[in-house]
């Protein structure tokens, strides 16, 4: 609470508190909340002090390890090339032939296509994905889907923060075993924590055996459901209150009850359910940026199965190949002409963008509270430099 939320660091993704085993957190106005006692310290947690748990910063993203000290660990022996934005196969520019999922997804459809197939295929019985908030016109919310009909109307992205984690918390309820998670960086590390972290840490002398199982369970459940992980590509996204409202609906004078989708490719492009496109800047959109997200390092999605996103492409989806297990899904659908596939050298720009971006994400990440300027920084991190102020 103190390292992350009150630091200003905590993305939001939920992940602390879809794991609490002891009820002691909840998620409240887009963070964690202390809510076992009002009267204690936000930082309480009556557990932890006692019998000990600190399942929570177990998962979080922005706690050792980070995503980068995480790819050795996940890809082990089987990493091909590791280059700027980490571990992969290939690289490849695709789009889905089926031109209805185009017409609804994000530019080039890769992702609704992928895991319509898998839910086809029987590779999955449920996707972690975001949908249009029906209360609330362009903001989306977490859903655990579990049919194509409910997946195609997931396609599509809102530039306005989702904890995606949270959907996660259905898969048991829903009986779902195979789920896909879908989600930008700082949402795909959670989950790998809970898959890579070694529990044993949990077996200290002070608990009973139940006190141990609750919380292995809630510590490795909810990634033990995870069979495909779908990495966004994001820099950073944007307050709902700030540039829906404010600037979308109130400067701009565009109902958010009219807009289809966004997109951006240098600029905001608001699409409208009349076929209206609106261009916005970008400069004035980043007004309404997330101070949180400048906390992530992480561009690409280092350590999801296949990385995707429009990185200065249009109608196109950048995909990076980073498992074994996701090229095979990919490679599948290309062989049955579900997908069209250029080669990376023809988006040369794209390429040159996701490196560029890649460097400027990881440059950007502050030196944690409380560190002096000789502090080692996780690998994938440049060093920090020496401050001659300093003794």
């Amino acid at each position: 609470m103190n390292e992350v939320v009150e630091y200003g660091s905590c993305c939001e993704c939920g992940s602390c508190v879809l794991v609490c085993p002891h009820n002691v957190i909840d998620y409240i106005d887009g963070k964690p909340k202390q809510v076992a006692k009002a009267s204690a310290p936000h930082d309480y947690c009556g557990i932890s002090e006692g019998i000990g748990c600190d399942v929570c910063a177990q998962v979080c993203p922005r706690l050792n390890p980070r995503e980068f000290e995480l790819a050795d660990l996940l890809y082990g022996a089987d990493q091909p090339f590791k280059g700027a934005f980490g571990v992969y196969r290939r690289v490849v520019v695709a789009r889905t032939t089926d031109r209805d999922v185009r017409g609804r997804a994000q530019d080039g459809g890769v992702v609704t296509a992928m895991l319509r197939w898998a839910f086809e295929r029987g590779v999955i019985d449920g996707a972690a994905v975001s949908v249009a908030d029906p209360e609330r016109p362009a903001q989306p919310m977490p859903k655990l889907v579990t049919t194509v009909d409910e997946l195609l109307t997931s396609a599509g992205s809102w530039y306005t923060y989702c904890p995606n984690n949270l959907a996660l918390a259905d898969a048991e309820r829903l009986g779902c075993e195979r789920v896909a998670f879908v989600g930008v960086p700082c949402q795909i590390t959670p989950v790998r924590k809970m898959q890579l972290v070694d529990a044993s840490y949990l077996v200290n002398g002070r608990k009973k055996e139940k006190h141990i199982a609750r919380q292995t369970k809630f510590l490795k459940g909810y990634g033990a459901r995870v069979a495909l992980t779908i990495g966004l590509l994001c820099t950073e996204v944007f307050t709902y209150e700030g540039l829906m409202v404010e600037k979308i609906q109130g400067d701009m004078g565009i109902p958010l009850s009219d807009i289809k989708k966004f997109n951006g490719k240098g600029k905001v492009l608001i699409y409208k359910k009349d076929g209206e496109l609106i261009e916005m800047s970008l400069h004035k959109a980043q007004e309404y940026a997330r101070p949180e997200c400048h906390h992530c390092g992480d561009f690409t999605g280092e350590l999801a199965d296949i990385s995707c996103g429009g990185v200065a492409a249009m109608d196109w989806t950048i995909t990076v190949l980073r498992s074994a297990q996701g090229e095979a899904l990919f490679d599948d659908m290309v062989r049955r002409g579900l997908l069209e596939v250029r080669p990376m050298e023809e988006f040369e720009n794209s390429m040159k963008v996701m490196i560029r971006l890649t460097k400027k994400q990881r440059d950007r990440v502050p030196v944690p509270p409380g560190q002096t300027p000789g502090y080692v920084r996780p690998a994938g991190y440049p060093p920090v430099p020496s401050d001659p102020s300093l003794p």
